[in-house]
């Protein structure tokens, strides 16, 4: 919207009526507290002269800048507040089809308006500027384009002046700054619908579902809203949800904010033509990106650029509004920009340009993924791969927990990439990075984002031909469901998984599916049936000299062995397993924690109970060395059991080293939706409170390694399957 000059009547003592803007719309939502600041900022007395009580009222197109200061200049006028009236004029900043005014030019017409005849207005805009500086008035300069154009037209103290552009105008000092975003989700949809039906009553009610869809699809732009809301005026809300429907095509969306005559897509136009060449090829390239949060180092990737060039030219494009801080390092495009943005990259870029910044942008994503899953999960098989050109900037993972805050911080854009390279045209970089995610995943138990990640793709793999992959995700698949209780769809998965990489020629994948498959045999309580997967993967495993592997698979197979009594042989897997664990020196200190916590437990079942204290002794301290919390559990239970056992008199009172019960919180599965409950150990099984025990779960470890994760310790849960 942009301000037009008219001329109506003053408060009595002006010396003749001045331009003052036409009436405000009548449809204002959302901008009341912004309104009431730039009415606080010229009440007189306000305390506000050392700033010359100027305002600069900035956002993006389309966000509605115009309306604030014709709702607060009409404000001032009634209140009488500016004896020498009010002037406005649109300096013509973003203009799409007149130049913007030069300082001069606006100068002349103020100096007009205030009723000097144009004879006698002087040629210099140095003198035009002196002149004008005489009159104490509101003015108004609308569609400013920079501070330049700006700083002559400003009046002196005792006089006052509303400023509003899209851009940040930076070099402008001392003035009360208000920048202004979309509108709240509530408000939105209060402006759609007050512009689309401007009488209440039942069509305005029914339509307020659509309404919400609609106002989400605007982004909140009070211009886009208004467009919408021309588009289906009065319409009943049949035609509302056709719209809305129109609107979910994101690819189409800014066609059809379109009235006739406002576009979106001409106010952005007109905001981007005003860039220089560099800034529009930085804002398009921005557009690439398949979400609207960027982290510097993804733009330093798409515009194959140093960080430190990057950020200046991000600032430029911040200062004009099209784009957003969104934290230190990130920033925000605005949806309908970030279509925009979109559609500039594909028809103003070469093919040949857009490919490469793609291609940067994944390698930017892979390195980053893999650096995080480096800290989330080493040791684990990944899918072998190369990164066809480091990114100018690598990211800095200290550590675990700020590696699972980086992907938790960049999931949306990591899932939407995974999206959009699967249509590409290569869709090994999206089995690649979704490969990356997998630890991410297990550990942040978000197995609905995991299971929809790995279903695009599977398709993708399994459109392209790729056994091996599909092997992988589908085990990956198994994984995930079987944490969700679905046991007999993970064991369909783990099938499909043998299948593929039987087809493929993997003997490595085939032991990880047979493996896999043993815990769900297992959680049934069928421990003959784990054992002989167990011990078929634990060949396949030896042959290939997996040795971390392998001793995993030893760990499981004893917890097998000794819910079917065999002790002896659950001892020497275990004690096995724990020596490869120290010998690998890959900082395994979990895994050892877990086979000293198996012995532990075997030999107290075996009656050894002097060997269990030394086992479990060592295991609380792998546990705490290891940060599991689960584990170091484990070890007092056991402990607090051989104090049971040998002197339980003191274990009645309360042993300070490990009660007789330790109480964990373990959720119900998440079909059942119950209320976390404890769970107490009772002999050699564990009960929830109230006497329900889980069947075929006699071992601490086999009951609860389904479940270890919502105990919240992912780490534990996590060593526990072959990915």
């Amino acid at each position: 919207m942009q301000v037009a000059s008219i001329t109506l009547a003053v408060p009595p003592g002006s010396a003749r009526p001045l331009g003052v803007p036409h009436a405000p719309s009548s449809v204002f939502v959302g901008r009341d507290g912004e309104t009431r600041a730039l009415l606080d900022l010229f009440a007189p007395g306000g305390g506000t002269a050392r700033r010359g009580r100027v305002a600069l009222v900035t956002g993006p197109a389309g966000v509605g800048k115009s309306e604030p200061l014709l709702q607060a200049a009409h404000g001032a006028y009634r209140r009488g507040w500016f004896p020498g009236g009010v002037l406005s004029i649109d300096l013509r900043g973003y203009a799409t089809d007149l130049p913007p005014l030069t300082p001069g030019e606006a100068l002349g017409r103020l100096l007009h308006r205030l009723g000097l005849p144009l004879d006698a207005v002087p040629e210099h805009a140095e003198d035009r500027a002196a002149a004008y500086r005489d009159r104490a008035v509101l003015v108004l300069l609308d569609n400013a384009r920079d501070s330049a154009q700006v700083r002559p037209l400003l009046p002196p103290d005792g006089c006052a002046a509303l400023t509003a552009s899209r851009h940040r105008l930076p070099a402008l000092d001392d003035v009360h700054r208000l920048e202004l975003t979309a509108l709240p989700p509530e408000q939105s949809c209060e402006l759609f619908l007050a512009a689309a039906h401007p009488e209440k009553g039942t069509g305005r009610s029914a339509a307020l579902p659509h309404a919400r869809r609609i106002a989400a699809h605007c982004g909140r732009l009070p211009l886009a809203l208004r467009v919408a809301a021309a588009r289906v005026r009065e319409e009943p809300a049949e035609v509302l949800a056709e719209f809305a429907s129109w609107l979910d095509d994101e690819g189409n969306r800014l066609l059809e904010l379109d009235d006739g005559e406002r576009a979106v897509t001409v106010s952005f136009r007109a905001s981007y033509d005003r860039l220089d060449d560099g800034q529009r090829l930085l804002f398009a390239l921005c557009g690439l990106h398949p979400g609207t949060r960027l982290d510097i180092r993804v733009v330093a990737a798409l515009a194959d650029l140093p960080a430190r060039d990057v950020r200046r030219g991000i600032r430029e494009l911040r200062d004009a509004h099209l784009v957003d801080t969104d934290g230190a390092r990130r920033y925000r495009l605005h949806d309908l920009l970030h279509a925009y943005a979109r559609t500039r990259a594909h028809e103003d870029l070469a093919e040949e340009t857009v490919s490469a910044a793609l291609d940067r942008l994944i390698d930017c994503y892979l390195c980053t993924a893999d650096c995080a899953d480096l800290a989330v999960a080493p040791g684990r098989y990944r899918l072998p791969h190369n990164v066809a050109r480091t990114p100018h900037s690598t990211p800095d993972v200290a550590g675990r927990e700020a590696a699972l805050a980086g992907f938790a911080d960049e999931l949306p854009q990591l899932t939407a990439f995974v999206r959009t390279s699967a249509a590409g045209s290569d869709p090994s970089r999206c089995w690649i990075l979704a490969d990356a995610m997998r630890g991410f995943f297990f550990h942040a138990k978000a197995w609905d984002a995991w299971l929809e990640t790995l279903q695009v793709t599977l398709d993708a793999a399994t459109g392209a031909g790729e056994p091996r992959v599909q092997g992988i995700l589908h085990n990956s698949m198994g994984v995930a469901l079987i944490e969700l209780g679905r046991s007999q769809e993970a064991a369909r998965h783990y099938d499909e998984a043998r299948a593929r990489f039987e087809l493929a020629g993997d003997a490595h994948g085939m032991a990880a599916s047979v493996e896999n498959r043993a815990w769900v045999y297992q959680y049934a309580g069928d421990h003959g049936a784990a054992l002989a997967d167990h011990q078929q993967a634990l060949d396949v495993y030896r042959a290939l000299g997996a040795r971390r592997i392998t001793a995993l698979v030893q760990r499981g197979m004893a917890l097998a062995e000794m819910e079917l009594g065999r002790y002896e042989e659950a001892a020497a897997h275990l004690t096995e397993a724990l020596d490869m664990f120290l010998a690998l020196g890959l900082g395994l200190e979990l895994d050892a924690a877990m086979a000293l916590n198996g012995l532990g437990e075997g030999r107290s079942k075996a009656g050894d109970v002097e060997s269990a204290r030394r086992y479990f002794l060592r295991g609380l301290r792998r546990s705490r060395a290891c940060g599991s919390p689960f584990e170091e559990a484990r070890a007092r239970d056991g402990l607090g059991g051989v104090l049971a056992a040998t002197d339980p008199r003191r274990a009645a009172r309360g042993a300070p080293l490990a009660a007789c019960a330790v109480a964990l919180p373990v959720p119900a599965l998440p079909t059942r939706r119950r209320s976390p409950r404890p769970v107490v150990r009772t002999g050699t099984s564990f009960r929830e409170p109230g006497g329900f025990s889980r069947r075929g779960y006699t071992n601490r470890e086999s009951w609860a390694m389904g479940r270890l994760s919502a105990c919240g310790d992912q780490v534990t849960a996590m060593s526990s399957y072959v990915f």
